[in-house]
């Protein structure tokens, strides 16, 4: 079980370099903001899921990581235009800036609210439901705005 663990480990670490293979820039800034908050998020859904205890410290480590990976940090990174191979962004994106920096400003929120109910002593079930909904605005964008 862990070899299958670290075999599907290092898959991903090489499907990330892969995906950021030739990417310069603005494109390989974001895309190194995105690796930054999915390693994050690997850190915590074990805990989320009973597999590693909650670690309050270690969560409000990571939700201020992907805090400021998020907002007008994150945005800033989407000049118009900005789409071609390698990256994923759809176009969409600037077609709808509203909503995607929409959807940028609220993960910030929910970054923030992670991290707030890991320092302030809440509850493994506050932990829980505070990672759920920054994980649904992390999938509401990609579904969204992702290639």
């Amino acid at each position: 079980m862990l070899l299958g663990a670290a075999v599907a480990s290092t898959m991903t670490v090489s499907i990330a370099a892969i995906a950021h293979e030739g990417a310069t820039g603005v494109v390989k800034e974001r895309m190194d903001g995105m690796k930054a908050i999915g390693q994050q998020v690997k850190i915590m859904v074990p805990m989320m899921k009973g597999a590693l205890p909650y670690d309050p410290e270690q969560v409000a480590k990571s939700a201020a990581i992907i805090e400021g990976n998020s907002g007008e940090t994150f945005t800033t990174l989407f000049p118009e235009g900005s789409n071609e191979h390698p990256s994923e962004a759809l176009s969409d994106i600037w077609d709808d800036w509203s909503k995607f920096s929409g959807l940028a400003n609220e993960l910030n929120s929910k970054a923030a609210d992670l991290k707030t109910v890991a320092t302030n002593g809440g509850s493994e079930d506050d932990f829980k439901a505070a990672l759920g909904q920054m994980m649904q605005t992390c999938k509401s964008c990609h579904s969204d705005f992702k290639d």
